[in-house]
């Protein structure tokens, strides 16, 4: 399916994809297949395991029946159910999220949060607390700063509000954490101590903080940092290298409903205590920098796996900068944090829904432009007469079996496949041309990502 993004980063889904979804649409009618029994029909856990079925019958036997599980809706646990040595003893332990039906006043809220443990072989509750929130929204499971404990750190969530809760076997309790937008647990400073990395909307914009637990199992954190003013929801929270020893962290976040910026974290340690501090580069407000802001749909990545972040702006192709919005290529520029400077390390072509770059070439700097014909991207040599324009590249994104075909037909013999992601296939034909702008095969190789 190709795509072209609009100069906001956004993307037209091309007609010759209408057909297919009405063909799909049609054979799900004619299978036979009813929808009467209602989506809870498809939307039916899974049937449990002999284990977790001996966990679910000791819940019960303390809770009673009238209950229902409740999934964690990301992280690495996606099971109501946890089984994990959370103590450090012999014998496994299990976490069970669930609603209580049976609500009574007395019970501070409906979503809760079992503990058993095995007790001569057998699945015992020990502890059911009561937990904000009518979601699990993610849990995670670690030693926190210098203490030896395990810790289950447990996101909760209702309604847009998500809070944060840590239990031990010190303190068997749920201890609040307090609220945040978005939380993670990372070694940040590369001292082999996890800290719980925790990012808070408030009405005044965004703040980040860290919290860990010392030696004597007490909660510690650092101060907390205040973001941009304008920032709301956490879109995504990734690390990136901004030097050989120092590891940031790279924050899009929402400044309006389509439109994000970027913000650069990373810690700091003075007389042994950490903290997080913000990095701004000196060219960050320049154009076409511009403060990172662009669309939601551009999301910072590490595209080329260098363990470096590259943060996307759109600019637009020559040609196109006086045409109306709808008309407009957009050339995607991406930019490294270096020296206390983003610069931009490649430009090129970036389809969003197909999942690839091409970057352009240097040879190929301010001397090409992109057209579109049927299903194909033309990068051309730049004329002000577009019927002067002499064709470098073309690119057609297709499925497998139509790759196949394409490739063998005599009219498109000079197609050749240069990538694949699952069933799509990308091909590549170079139009016949040798001046000095050609591309050899490595070159085209070198310069296609796929982006996932």
């Amino acid at each position: 399916m190709n795509v072209k993004p609009d100069k906001k980063g956004g993307i037209c889904i091309k007609q010759h994809v209408i057909p297919l979804i009405v063909t799909a649409a049609t054979a799900f009618l004619l299978t036979g297949c009813s929808l009467g029994g209602g989506i809870e029909t498809y939307l039916k856990p899974p049937k449990l395991s002999e284990q977790h079925e001996q966990i679910y019958n000791a819940l019960i036997n303390t809770e009673g029946s009238k209950i229902s599980l409740k999934y964690p809706k990301s992280g690495s646990y996606l099971s109501a159910f946890v089984v994990a040595d959370i103590d450090d003893e012999p014998t496994e332990e299990a976490i069970v999220f669930y609603d209580k039906s049976n609500f009574t006043g007395n019970d501070h809220s409906t979503l809760r949060v079992n503990f058993l443990d095995q007790k001569e072989g057998r699945w015992e509750s020990m502890y059911d607390f009561a937990a904000d929130g009518n979601e699990i929204e993610r849990v995670f499971i670690s030693k926190l700063g210098t203490s030896d404990m395990k810790n289950v750190i447990i996101g909760t969530g209702s309604q847009g509000e998500k809070s944060a809760f840590l239990f031990n076997e010190q303190k068997p309790e749920l201890q609040s954490l307090g609220d945040y937008a978005a939380m993670d647990i990372t070694d940040i400073n590369n001292d082999s101590m996890n800290e719980l990395l925790m990012i808070n909307h408030t009405p005044d914009g965004n703040t980040a903080q860290l919290k860990w637990l010392d030696q004597n199992g007490e909660l510690a954190f650092c101060p907390v940092l205040t973001l941009s003013p304008n920032t709301t929801d956490v879109l995504q929270m990734i690390y990136g290298k901004l030097s050989e020893n120092t590891t940031a962290v790279y924050l899009d976040s929402y400044i309006t409903t389509n439109t994000i910026i970027t913000e650069i974290l990373r810690p700091e340690v003075k007389d042994d205590e950490i903290s997080l501090v913000s990095v701004t580069a000196d060219n960050a407000d320049s154009s076409p920098v511009n403060g990172t802001v662009r669309s939601s749909s551009l999301l910072s990545r590490d595209i080329d796996g260098d363990g470096i972040v590259e943060i996307p702006v759109n600019s637009v192709f020559k040609g196109y900068e006086d045409k109306p919005d709808t008309e407009q290529i957009s050339m995607t520029n991406w930019y490294i944090l270096e020296n206390n400077m983003f610069i931009r390390k490649y430009s090129g072509y970036y389809s969003i829904t197909d999942g690839y770059a091409f970057m352009i070439p240097e040879k190929w700097e301010n001397k090409v432009t992109v057209r579109t014909a049927n299903d194909d991207i033309i990068f051309c040599k730049y004329d002000e007469k577009v019927e002067n324009q002499t064709q470098l590249l073309r690119i057609c994104v297709t499925s497998s079996a139509e790759a196949e075909r394409i490739i063998n037909e005599k009219e498109y013999a000079d197609y050749v496949k240069i990538s694949s992601n699952g069933d799509t296939v990308y091909l590549v034909c170079r139009p016949v041309y040798s001046g000095p702008l050609a591309l050899s095969a490595s070159e085209i190789q070198f310069n296609f990502k796929i982006i996932n």
